[in-house]
């Protein structure tokens, strides 16, 4: 993954810093629009996996009351581009 949007790490003082690339306090922000027009967003915590690591937000950064669970909600398919250009981008940069 290419330096996380937000870290939250005490001893990180620097947005965007290498070191949490991979950690617990490392956030990445994603967002995409399906097929029907509607826009999902979500924040990504790597260190804790693809579903468990995976918060689908609204627009004033809440977490959904319902999240999007089933593999075939359009929302996933939406996070795995977004997952696929980040590692793209990694291995470009890296």
């Amino acid at each position: 993954m290419p330096t996380p949007d937000e870290c939250t790490s005490i001893d990180c003082t620097l947005i965007g810093c290498d070191y949490c690339a991979i950690c617990s306090h490392a956030v990445y922000n994603g967002s995409g629009i399906d097929k029907n027009g509607k826009e999902w967003s979500w924040e990504f915590y790597p260190y804790y996996g693809r579903s468990a690591g995976t918060l689908f937000v609204g627009k004033r950064g809440e977490p959904l009351a319902n999240q999007p669970v089933s593999e075939r909600h359009p929302a996933w398919g939406l996070f795995e581009t977004w997952m696929e250009e980040n590692k793209k981008r990694m291995e470009k940069n890296g």
